[in-house]
């Protein structure tokens, strides 16, 4: 079906972002003297400086995880809204994009932390939630928004903590960066807020969400 077709993207863009994150680090892995196997993972990035500072290629390794997290969780909203009982199509096609623009976020920032002399590491992720049945008199879209809302905050807060650490580590080129996201998690957040106010309106009516939910097509 057609709203499949943004699931197959994000999932296609995330194996092209774990291969091109596994090549990226590989190239790290040098081999002495032709010699297979010889890792020599010690040697120092030709390309850092000393303004990378080690607790921000620490905190920004702990971001991406945050972006990660951020794009699993849109997904697993996708996946709730995509289900048949459940079935608003351009909600999930909504979430589905936004599962895109984090995997996206996130393989920007593994770019930005190579081009800066770190490493990679990426860190586990916790399983995102997957149930958004309606309750306490809101329906199950009103639910699902107010948890993007809180997690697009987050993002926001963990952006503004490298952000601030780059500051402080003397590294404006590092700030720059960061800057152009944190206007991005700017807009997301009011767009997000306009939303959670338009469902609390709308109210849990089941016709009233779907008619909503045509509204997210335009």
């Amino acid at each position: 079906g057609l709203a499949s077709k943004p699931g197959q993207v994000v999932m296609m863009r995330l194996l092209l972002c774990t291969i091109a994150v596994h090549g990226a680090v590989g190239s790290l892995v040098a081999v002495a003297d032709g010699g297979e196997g010889d890792a020599v993972t010690d040697v120092p990035s030709r390309s850092r400086h000393s303004t990378w500072h080690a607790d921000t290629e620490s905190l920004l390794n702990s971001h991406i995880a945050v972006e990660m997290a951020a794009a699993l969780q849109y997904r697993a909203l996708f996946a709730y809204f995509q289900r048949d009982v459940v079935h608003l199509k351009h909600t999930a096609e909504f979430f589905a994009k936004n599962a895109q623009e984090e995997f996206q976020h996130a393989y920007e920032l593994m770019g930005y932390q190579l081009k800066r002399g770190g490493v990679v590491d990426l860190k586990a992720l916790d399983s995102p939630v997957h149930e958004f049945n309606a309750k306490d008199g809101k329906s199950d879209a009103l639910v699902a928004f107010e948890a993007a809302l809180a997690l697009e905050k987050r993002v926001y807060d963990s952006l503004l903590a490298v952000h601030t650490l780059c500051g402080k580590k003397g590294d404006p080129p590092c700030q720059d960066h960061i800057d152009k996201y944190l206007e991005d998690q700017v807009n997301a957040v009011d767009h997000l807020a306009r939303i959670v106010a338009d469902l609390v309106r709308v109210g849990p009516s089941g016709h009233a969400v779907w008619e909503y939910d045509m509204e997210l097509s335009s």
